[in-house]
């Protein structure tokens, strides 16, 4: 897999690092699976930061092909174990790597592919499913599921968000329930050293070094340096990459009956003791 640069040279401290980068060597399959809602697509631009790194943004959800021309939609081929290998060799031709979700294939085939023992596999989740079910109910109102999609007009829906069906977050939290145990179940059957899970809180904290350290950490595993670029930064740093937080969970009006219906130390809260704050300020 040739390497690449992905922006203008412009110090020498840059040469420096991209000289390490020539000598390194990424996995030549990496999977990043991950459950919705959970920073994987921030995770996936982080990863395209480093010049080794080539991967795939969801070549399994059935828009692939219109946001990448020339691309096939490899769903619509994919119904077994054979197409979904032919689909693996032909992005693997290509990329080093794909970004996929855990909801896109049908459980026996992702099975397949977790098990695979040419791969290498990040498993990116989030702890709290509350959290990440109602983020996921937003943006279905908003259409605001990436930090690009947010502008002036999307911003003004957050102040006349409706009211989310309680019966859509009960389903919606025991199909992530599925999916996490059964997924976590699979996963722990690779080999030691094969995988590493990631959770989103941990990944995506208020503490900007903290985010840098949890990074470097799938870097560490990927055998990979992290990269050294103020974009590194816009992505690990909340107030540049997250979406929702207390304040707009807050602007649903029925946000308090869900956290009372809801919230629970299992699947987490939707508002917690540290949040009464942003709470408030929200609803003023």
């Amino acid at each position: 897999m040739a390497s690449f640069v992905k922006k203008r040279i412009q110090s020498t401290q840059e040469i420096d690092a991209l000289l390490n980068y020539e000598m390194e060597i990424a996995p030549e399959r990496t999977v990043i699976f991950a459950h919705a809602r959970s920073g994987s697509t921030t995770l996936y631009r982080v990863l395209q930061l480093h010049p080794q790194m080539n991967v795939a943004l969801e070549p399994f959800w059935h828009g692939y092909a219109k946001e990448n021309p020339g691309e096939r939609n490899y769903v619509d081929f994919i119904d077994d174990v054979p197409s979904l290998e032919k689909a693996l060799d032909d992005l693997f031709a290509k990329y080093n790597g794909i970004k996929i979700l855990s909801y896109q294939l049908p459980e026996k085939l992702y099975t397949h592919l977790l098990l695979s023992p040419d791969v290498t596999v990040i498993f990116l989740q989030r702890a709290n499913l509350l959290r990440a079910e109602v983020s996921g109910c937003i943006a279905e109102q908003t259409k605001v599921w990436q930090i690009s999609d947010l502008n002036e007009e999307t911003g003004h829906i957050y102040r006349s968000l409706k009211p989310v069906s309680l019966k859509k977050i009960e389903d919606g939290l025991e199909y992530a329930k599925e999916l996490r145990g059964c997924y976590n179940s699979v996963i722990e059957r690779r080999a030691t050293g094969t995988y590493r899970k990631v959770y989103y809180e941990n990944l995506y904290t208020g503490d900007l070094g903290a985010n840098h350290a949890a990074a470097r950490e799938i870097f560490d595993f990927l055998g990979l340096d992290l990269p050294r670029c103020e974009e590194l930064d816009n992505h690990l740093d909340p107030r540049t990459s997250k979406i929702n937080t207390p304040e707009s969970y807050a602007l649903l009006p029925n946000s308090n009956e869900i956290n009372e219906r809801f919230g629970n130390d299992d699947t987490g809260w939707l508002f917690g003791d540290d949040d009464v704050g942003a709470v408030v300020k929200a609803r003023v």
